[in-house]
């Protein structure tokens, strides 16, 4: 009795998982407004050098369904790069806002009805002028 009630509530349980939407959401337009950008505009070697940080917009694309929220720490301190890009994304549920994405793989997601998020995903496929200089330990992480 008991195993066909555990059988029972596996193919009930079956049947309401697919029936339920999906909570990802998809990116629905990425625009990229500027790249190669250098926050301390005053040291020209990071300018030569953050002109090569391009990201695409599948790139950027992919970034966005990675990321995950961190701490503002984790962008001025651990991860911290000078170099970004800056731009628009929509997002199928149909929030939207602002971006500065930095070589580094962290982010700022300035959300259109206010407040914002800061984002981090480390795997990425853009150049990053300042790979492996990452950390705050004698170990640099790439």
């Amino acid at each position: 009795m008991v195993r066909h009630t555990l059988i029972k509530a596996v193919v009930v349980a079956g049947l309401i998982v697919p029936s339920m939407p999906s909570l990802a959401r998809s990116v629905v337009t990425v625009v990229i407004d500027e790249v190669g950008q250098n926050a301390e505009e005053n040291d020209r070697n990071l300018t030569v050098g953050c002109k090569a940080f391009a990201p695409t917009v599948s790139q950027v694309r992919r970034y966005f369904l990675k990321a995950y929220p961190v701490e503002s720490h984790v962008l001025t301190t651990e991860r911290y790069s000078p170099c970004y890009a800056t731009g628009t994304v929509e997002f199928s549920d149909h929030s939207s806002g602002r971006f500065q994405l930095y070589s580094g793989g962290t982010a700022t997601l300035f959300w259109s009805r206010g407040g914002s998020v800061d984002l981090l995903y480390k795997q990425n496929r853009w150049h990053d002028p300042l790979a492996c200089t990452y950390g705050l330990g004698d170990k640099p992480g790439c």
